[in-house]
């Protein structure tokens, strides 16, 4: 796994510049993640003809951003290359955003199964996978994307809506080497390494609730029989001891006033004891549209968050999702609220007032946040998805993530450690040459010392053990799928040999 990070000012000869780091550090990778605050069209189209001179973009996907982030530096006209090792398995898949959603991400959820299987014949369903989505802001579609891609797929799935700095004009998907409006992109991969599924946000519940008693999918009309917004507003306005008329001086619209919808957004506390935030896209006739359908008779609860449980949030889940990781490495997808809260002066658009920063409690010291952040790279998106379990959602004022523990095995010296498996000399030849590889037996021939016949013999003999596996015809590539099992499984059967030769031993023995 490697990535790249860095400010984009001419994207075709900086595209070319990424692609050649990225195929000096890692050959042939398998799936791509390209991520960029650049939102003009052609000028995206540019650093991908760059990319393309020297990768091949097959399994490229990505989106627009509101920011990239790698350590402590961050762009607003950058982008961020993340790629897998090629001995990952890859598919990615792309459809249309259109109604019905559902069944547009069951379609997709299919066709990333029918490639895994027509790539990969003899895939072994209990190997894990990740999936990444990129979906586009304009459609509203998410959770329905995500329910159809879910009741498809068993994996883990983390994603966000594409970005732009706060213009909300200019939000694209890459798929591939093509710049992509009103599409959901998809990519699934087996990422060869431990990991763990990151998801928070950083809001505490607070003693303000009120019972949904008429809605209409996203549309709540009144709270404990009563117009919503008016109960929704007299809460915020008793929990910050401030006259309903100021409050309704925020009231939100679209992209603007959000001031007390992400500082006190209402929450659905779940059978877990969790509570999923409810985003308020605007009110309209004292109704309040939010981002997901909501049942009559559900309980919403008014949430609160501070500048330090914002930053506290992923902090602490980092920590616990990386704790006893050796070499942790986490991918973020951030809201760009979250990041508003932080730092209200860090975007130039009126999404909130210029009052937003008189209603957040002060900020105080966070330990460990260089620390815990220098092994971190990400952007900031316009909403979050996760399927992870129980959690199948689209949100938004989230986080949500994945950390791999990247332990390298390119310290082991396998030529020594490998002689206690008892493989012959040429069997440890050609394992040593494919760890890592996926290798014709003409790339081998050139190689190593065999002659054809005794090659053949040998690699015919490795995969009839399941040591090696191949692929394609014409030429047909060997390669070892998982080092790690495999020789678990050589150990194990080793144990079973040495195990019946004892007791026939001791058979003898009992004799005398």
């Amino acid at each position: 796994m490697y990535y790249i990070h860095k400010e984009i000012k001419n994207p075709l000869k900086d595209g070319i510049e990424l692609a050649e780091e990225l195929q000096n550090n890692i050959e042939d990778p398998s799936l791509m993640i390209l991520v960029t605050s650049i939102t003009k069209k052609e000028k995206i189209e540019e650093l991908l003809t760059g990319l393309k001179q020297n990768l091949r973009l097959d399994n490229l996907i990505g989106c627009t951003t509101a920011g990239e982030f790698s350590e402590n530096y961050e762009t607003k006209q950058g982008a961020l290359l993340l790629a897998f090792n090629k001995s990952c398995k890859v598919a990615v898949g792309r459809m249309p955003q259109g109604t019905p959603a559902r069944e547009n991400g069951s379609l997709l959820a299919e066709d990333i199964n029918q490639k895994l299987t027509e790539k990969y014949p003899k895939i072994d369903m209990h190997e894990k996978f990740l999936g990444f989505v990129f979906h586009d802001w304009n459609d509203d579609d998410e959770n329905e994307v995500i329910e159809g891609l879910s009741s498809k797929l068993s994996f883990p799935i983390i994603g966000g809506t594409a970005a732009d700095s706060m213009e909300f004009k200019n939000m694209y998907q890459i798929y591939q080497d093509k710049v992509l409006s009103n599409h959901t992109v998809f990519g699934a991969v087996s990422p060869k390494k431990k990991f763990n599924i990151l998801y928070g946000h950083g809001y505490e519940p607070t003693e303000y609730y009120a019972r949904v008693t008429k809605t209409d999918g996203y549309i709540i009309e009144e709270l404990d029989g009563k117009p919503a917004y008016e109960v929704y507003s007299k809460m915020v306005s008793n929990i910050l001891n401030v006259p309903l008329e100021t409050i309704n001086k925020y009231i939100p619209n679209e992209n603007s006033n959000l001031d007390f919808t992400i500082l006190y957004p209402p929450g659905i506390q779940d059978i877990y004891g969790h509570h999923k935030l409810l985003f308020i896209k605007k009110i309209e006739n004292n109704n309040i549209i939010v981002s997901q359908r909501i049942k009559e008779g559900t309980f919403l609860t008014l949430m609160k968050t501070s500048v330090q449980k914002t930053k506290e949030s992923l902090i602490h889940e980092i920590q616990k999702k990386t704790r006893g990781f050796k070499l942790p490495f986490t991918f973020i997808i951030e809201c760009v609220a979250r990041k508003i809260i932080k730092n209200p002066k860090a975007f130039e658009h009126p999404f909130v007032s210029e009052d937003f920063e008189k209603w957040i409690s002060p900020n105080e010291n966070i330990l460990n946040e260089k620390e815990v952040f220098k092994t971190c790279i990400g952007f900031n998106s316009y909403g979050e998805s996760i399927v992870n379990g129980v959690m199948r959602f689209h949100n938004a004022l989230t986080f949500t993530g994945v950390s791999f523990d990247l332990e390298s095995t390119s310290k082991i010296n396998w030529k020594s450690s490998l002689k206690y498996f008892e493989f012959s000399e040429e069997e440890l030849k050609i394992i040593l040459e494919l760890i890592d590889s996926r290798l014709s037996a003409k790339d081998l021939l050139k190689r190593l010392d065999l002659s054809q016949t005794k090659l053949y013999a040998t690699l015919n003999d490795l995969e009839e053990r399941n040591i090696i596996k191949s692929q394609g015809k014409n030429p047909k590539k060997y390669y070892i799928e998982n080092i790690l099992e495999v020789l678990k499984d050589v150990s194990d059967r080793l144990d079973c040999q040495y195990q019946y030769k004892k007791e026939k031993r001791n058979e003898l023995l009992s004799k005398f």
